[in-house]
């Protein structure tokens, strides 16, 4: 299927501003955001290519490198090294994340653009501890201060966000396995 691809200029760089059904919808796009940031019309351009869904060409961190161009990582060397699996897993999913938004990178600086990531609902299971009492595997932890002059709040790291709600759906059920190394500790 053809795409409209909308890139706008950077200085040197073009990043990747979405991908649309027609011209009239990335038309659509560059007039908000000349609005919106005060922006020339002339830092945009479009192109008009052949599109297979990201998500029909990202099932694994091994498709992942190869939509990117690079080799995976050689995971037994990396635990020789002493890293741990979810050291391994959190770079799987860096990878994974940058082939799923093709080329979009967080603005950190604006506040208006949303960023999306999976959400979780761990359901807690009831395991033997050594000394024979009950325990459960645990939860999602979240680190927050609430009564200091400032507040912040450390969910996922800002490697792990998407451009839209959809990519970060599909990345939270598809690649399950590698977010629970990362978030959930078994004890």
């Amino acid at each position: 299927m053809k795409k409209i691809f909308l890139f706008v200029k950077n200085g040197g760089n073009e990043t990747l501003v979405g991908r649309y059904d027609s011209k009239a919808d990335a038309q659509e796009k560059v007039m908000d955001m000349v609005e919106e940031d005060s922006v020339s019309v002339f830092n945009f351009r479009i192109e008009e290519r052949e599109y297979e869904d990201i998500t029909n060409r990202v099932k694994s961190y091994a498709d992942a490198c190869k939509v990117l161009g690079i080799e995976p990582m050689d995971e037994d060397s990396m635990k020789a090294q002493g890293f741990r699996p979810d050291e391994i897993a959190r770079r799987q999913l860096e990878t994974i994340t940058e082939a799923l938004n093709e080329g979009w990178k967080p603005n950190w600086a604006d506040t208006d653009e949303y960023k999306y990531y999976p959400y979780f609902y761990i359901e807690v299971s009831e395991v033997q501890t050594e000394d024979d009492t009950n325990g459960a595997y645990a939860g999602l932890s979240d680190a927050a201060t609430a009564t200091a002059a400032a507040g912040t709040n450390a969910h996922l790291g800002s490697r792990l966000c998407f451009h839209d709600r959809e990519t970060a759906r599909y990345a939270g059920r598809t690649f399950t396995n590698l977010y629970a190394q990362i978030l959930i500790e078994k004890i």
